[in-house]
């Protein structure tokens, strides 16, 4: 509940202090992976790419709302503004796609989830919300606000919502499966639209940030 207490303060330091640790250690890691050229420009991508990925993982294994099973897709509200920075933060056109790809693939090698590999769509599904509608809402260097944020979080949350009902629909389950699982639409708009005030402040720590180091290394945010 702390954690919870501090995010409705909109005190975000902690994600995005872990995911600057995350993205510097991938950083570093390609580099020492080819030394030789260092300044290859798939280095950037590949370091926000997999560290974004990792900080999703170390989130994924947190028990932030223990014991309530009937609110699946709480943990949007701490994921989504991590696809809003993978999206936003790279230079390839579909940089969250990507993150939530490596992030789905890694989680299913794992053992997570219910519905097999068919799990890794449920990842890539909000990556690639982003990589849609993030030029949209960003276009002539318009910054989004809280409100603007929250629709764009619920507009999410109901497309992971429908890749999941796509997934059960497939594999023809049960009427009474529609019963249990249709419910969880409310909450995916719920958190989807609540994860709107946290990516707010997430992107503009992030911006604060690398403003403040002056960091010239990769300065331009894509958005197109």
């Amino acid at each position: 509940w702390t954690s919870l207490k501090r995010l409705g303060s909109g005190d975000v330091g902690a994600i995005v202090e872990r995911l600057d640790r995350q993205i510097d250690r991938a950083r570093a890691h390609a580099a020492a992976q080819s030394p030789d050229e260092p300044g290859q420009t798939s280095n950037p991508d590949i370091a926000v790419i997999t560290g974004v990925a990792l900080t999703m993982l170390g989130i994924r294994a947190l028990k932030i709302l223990p014991s309530l099973p009937f609110a699946p897709g709480h943990k949007m509200v701490i994921l989504l503004p991590l696809y809003v920075i993978a999206a936003r933060q790279t230079h390839t056109r579909f940089g969250a796609t990507y993150a939530g790809l490596t992030m789905g693939t890694i989680a299913f090698l794992m053992g997570d989830g219910r519905y097999g590999i068919f799990e890794i769509c449920k990842h890539v599904a909000p990556g690639l919300l982003c990589d849609l509608l993030i030029p949209i809402m960003t276009a002539g260097d318009r910054q989004p606000g809280r409100l603007a944020w929250s629709i764009f979080g619920a507009c999410v949350g109901l497309g992971r919502f429908a890749t999941t009902f796509a997934i059960i629909l497939a594999a023809q389950a049960p009427a009474v499966a529609y019963a249990i699982f249709v419910p969880g639409l409310t909450t995916n708009l719920t958190f989807g639209f609540l994860s709107g005030y946290v990516t707010y402040q997430v992107v503009r720590s992030v911006e604060h940030a690398r403003t403040h180091r002056g960091d010239h290394e990769d300065t331009a945010w894509v958005n197109s």
